[in-house]
């Protein structure tokens, strides 16, 4: 059974459509560029090692620092509208990834993402605390397709890095207020400071809060989907010689607030405007929520090589008040009690090195995740309470990898990786329900998996600037476990998914570096995907969240990605995809065939388009303006426990923002407006329970402020 949601062009989105048009048009007809409004050349670290963006052999979108404040971007779901075939959501306060229709649901703490997501090449196993990274960035790589080899642990979807700003040799700092609708503050501030030729230091803050875009029916004071959040950074980098340098950081987030939220189904199905976003939660959202780092990262340059070590610890605490389902009249309604920590450690070390015609990389990594969890369903119908306690769970990871790239001619290089890993996973505790406790089952189950992935390669140059690459590569993401034991649950087991993916591209730069385009041509075999979906205990009546393996599924498509420098201060940035992501075998309930449908989140087409134009007066002072927009076909979300597919149907969203800066830079003032058509999106889908309706959880409305920056 598929539902639709469909998509009606507004005057709105013709008018941006038209307008991108004749910007584009009128653009590509002006004159030569001057040498200063050609594109630079940007420099990535997504294969372990620094290296020109154009001349890495893998499908990479950079996204600078200077274009995350332009869009906004506050968190990693920003990442959608600037990224070709990736969508990252919040949903049910963790951060949801999908890479090329490459993606898991599980966000327990029994569970793995698909895609890896790294800030300063340190893995965050909690999907809870990815979104609270994002102020002074560098930049953002991602990198799409399976990276088995030097991300290795469950990057089967692919790999999302950010790279923070480092200390630099001099004084610098800057601060920002934004304000905007839904009563939204932001204030984001920098200071760096040189101590002395060895030692740098810099320093970052960024707080967020805004209104829920969610309306209470019982006038909350806090409606859901807001944000209260505080983040700090600070890193200190010490250059012994010009051979040795160290990194120490350290950095802490909170979370308060409501939280994220949804909205009954039938509501988005039916209503428009306003009340599309109504829900009637059954009690007040309470987050408190704080993450934690610290990690130190030395790098000493040998006669072998550059000589990388990196350790890093990370905990993340959860303490939430959060609805079970919508209000239901004439009952106690329920709501669910998370009492959460979690604590992580890795090492890593690697050695890079260059000699004759040969570049190899090669390395070692030990990761260990532990958890205590104690989460409990209050005034759960006929039971009364419903609480699952497991302590400890213990996620363990070691792998030995390499790479080596050889030279055959100068123009062409061969490209071999391989990586070995070996997980170890287990799990104790219990559920209990009632109270008083009148039944109780045991959860005790452990996995061991040894598992080989890797890549070969080849890329061509066929001129300077142009280069041709092809690839195989696998993935990998380990098994896992349900609840129960082997005695009390069959299904207590499910084996690890396997990725098979086949790729070539073409990266060049044309035009005397005013064009710029990158496109790739994939296609998966993707095996016994880990799919997680709820069903009910026969034997208690209450929920499971169960995760087993689908059969196989394809995933093929094209990705054309590139930017255009106009006349002498214009840039047109652009985007088309097309992905065919479908099920070859799969059955989510007996006698029901799913081959043929489509995975979740797989929008068959999308396409994108900006231009920015910067007018520079005689005074020095400058005025830059930026209008894009995104098209998105339709994509489904699946219902894997009751084998049901609901669809968002196509869409379309707008962005339009403005930045004025006098001659020295000093200030600046910005004007924006984010998602004009105020276009109402779908972003993740809840089964109903029992009497409760099933959800659906919602991508932000238009929103719209001013900022005002400062450097000193």
């Amino acid at each position: 059974m598929t539902h639709h949601t469909g998509f009606k062009p507004t005057a709105t989105a013709a008018a941006v459509a038209a307008l991108l048009a004749s910007i584009s048009g009128a653009a590509l007809a002006q004159t030569t560029p001057p040498e200063d409004n050609r594109l630079q050349e940007v420099i990535v670290t997504a294969q372990r090692i620094a290296q020109p963006a154009s001349k890495t052999p893998l499908s990479l979108s950079v996204v600078s620092g200077d274009d995350l404040k332009q869009a906004g971007a506050v968190n990693a779901s920003s990442l959608t509208e600037l990224v070709p075939n990736v969508q990252v959501s919040n949903n049910g306060g963790a951060t949801t990834i999908s890479i090329r229709g490459v993606s898991s649901a599980d966000n327990t703490e029994k569970g793995d993402p698909s895609a890896s997501f790294n800030v300063d090449g340190v893995n965050l196993a909690r999907p809870q605390s990815a979104g609270l990274a994002f102020y002074d960035l560098e930049r953002v790589e991602v990198l799409r397709g399976p990276q088995g080899t030097l991300y290795g642990r469950n990057a089967t979807a692919g790999a999302i890095n950010l790279i923070t700003n480092k200390p630099s040799n001099r004084f610098e700092s800057s601060a920002a207020v934004e304000v905007g609708n839904y009563h939204g503050v932001k204030f984001d501030g920098m200071l760096n400071v040189k101590v002395s030729d060895m030692l740098s230091l810099r320093t970052a803050v960024s707080t967020s809060k805004h209104d829920g875009y969610l309306r209470s029916t019982q006038g909350f004071s806090h409606n859901y989907d807001d944000d209260d959040s505080q983040s700090a950074r600070v890193h200190a980098l010490f250059k012994f010689n010009p051979d040795v340098s160290l990194l120490l950081s350290g950095d802490t987030s909170r979370l308060k607030g409501a939280g994220a939220g949804s909205v009954p189904y039938a509501t988005f199905v039916n209503q428009s405007g306003d009340a599309q976003r109504t829900a009637t939660p059954s009690i007040q959202g309470k987050l408190d929520d704080s993450a934690h780092g610290t990690s130190g990262e030395l790098k000493v340059n040998t006669r072998a090589g550059e000589i990388t070590y990196q350790l890093a610890r990370r905990t993340l605490n959860r303490d939430e008040y959060t609805p079970f389902g919508q209000s239901t009249p004439g009952v106690v309604d329920p709501y669910t009690r998370v009492l959460a920590d979690y604590s992580q450690l890795s090492h890593e070390l690697r050695l890079a090195s260059m000699f004759g015609k040969w570049k190899t990389i090669g390395g070692l990594y030990w990761f260990k995740e532990q958890s205590a969890l104690d989460v409990r369903i209050r005034n759960f119908p006929a039971l009364g309470v419903l609480a699952f306690i497991q302590n400890p769970t213990i996620s363990a990871s070691k792998a030995a990898f390499g790479e080596a790239t050889y030279s055959l001619t100068p123009e062409l290089h061969l490209i071999a990786g391989v990586r070995r890993t070996k997980d170890d996973k287990s799990r104790q505790g219990f559920s209990q329900y009632g109270d008083p406790v009148f039944f109780s089952s045991v959860n005790d189950a452990d996995v061991h998996y040894v598992q080989t992935t890797g890549r070969l390669g080849a890329d061509y140059a066929l001129s300077k600037a142009v280069m041709v690459y092809g690839t195989f590569a696998t993935g990998y993401k380990a098994g896992g476990f349900n609840d129960g034991t082997a005695a009390t649950n069959r299904f207590l087991r499910y084996d690890p998914e396997h990725l098979k993916s086949l790729e070539v591209g073409l990266k060049g730069r044309f035009l005397d570096n005013r064009l710029q385009v990158s496109t790739a041509a994939f296609t998966y075999d993707y095996k016994d995907l880990q799919l997680t979906g709820v069903a009910v205990d026969p034997a208690t009546g209450a929920l499971q969240t169960q995760t087993l393996n689908a059969g196989q599924a394809s995933v093929r498509g094209l990705e054309v990605e590139g930017k255009y420098a106009v006349g002498s201060a214009g840039k047109i940035n652009f985007s088309l995809t097309t992905l065919d992501a479908h099920f070859k075998t799969y059955s989510p309930l007996q006698g029901v065939n799913w081959a043929g449908k489509r995975l979740e989140k797989s929008p068959r087409a999308t396409f994108g388009l900006g231009y920015s134009h910067t007018w520079n007066f005689e005074e020095g002072a400058s005025l830059t303006a930026y209008l894009g927009t995104r098209f998105s076909s339709s994509y489904v979300l699946n219902d894997y426990g009751n084998a049901k597919q609901f669809t968002q149907g196509s869409f379309h969203k707008s962005d339009f923002n403005l930045n004025y800066a006098p001659s020295d830079f000093r200030w600046s003032l910005q004007a924006y407006v984010r998602n004009i058509e105020d276009k109402t999106v779908m972003t993740g889908y809840g089964a109903p329970s029992g009497n409760r309706p099933d959800t659906a959880n919602l991508a932000p409305p238009r929103t719209m402020g001013v900022r005002v920056g400062v450097n000193f």
